[in-house]
């Protein structure tokens, strides 16, 4: 199974996530996510930080997850290549993120993502899998 795939979206750009578990599918659409962003191959693991989030339940925490992907590199030009979840539930969130600041000489940007939205947004739990479906305003 593949981490995720892109979808086709008239404006914005879409994903649909695969993960083993839940804690796979939130890496896995900060994987993709970031795909859109930079090659990560580029990115050097130089540095971690540390996110906590609580929120209402899964949807609002998958959302805010990726938008604080978003807000480390549209506020703090940290560019993130690996993820590692401590602690999830259907409300709350630790993990740590890996990478490194962005560097004009070494990244190119691919697409700028503004935000994560919750239009059509999709979390489900299959029978040996997860599964979310997202759209990313760009």
């Amino acid at each position: 199974m593949k981490p995720y795939k892109i979808l086709e979206h008239t404006a914005d750009v879409a994903l649909c996530v695969y993960g083993r578990s839940l804690n796979e599918l939130f890496v896995n659409a900060a994987k993709g996510l970031m795909s859109f962003i930079t090659d990560e191959k580029k990115i050097t693991v130089r540095k971690g930080l540390l996110i906590k989030l609580k929120e209402n339940n899964i949807e609002e925490l998958f959302v805010s997850w990726l938008n604080e992907l978003i807000f480390l590199f549209s506020a703090k030009s940290f560019l993130s290549k690996k993820f590692k979840i401590e602690y999830l539930d259907n409300c709350r969130l630790k993990a740590t993120v890996l990478g490194e600041k962005f560097n004009e000489k070494k990244h190119i940007i691919d697409t700028e993502i503004k935000a994560v939205t919750y239009h059509e947004l999709e979390i489900k739990k299959k029978r040996q899998y997860w599964q979310a479906k997202v759209i990313l305003d760009t």
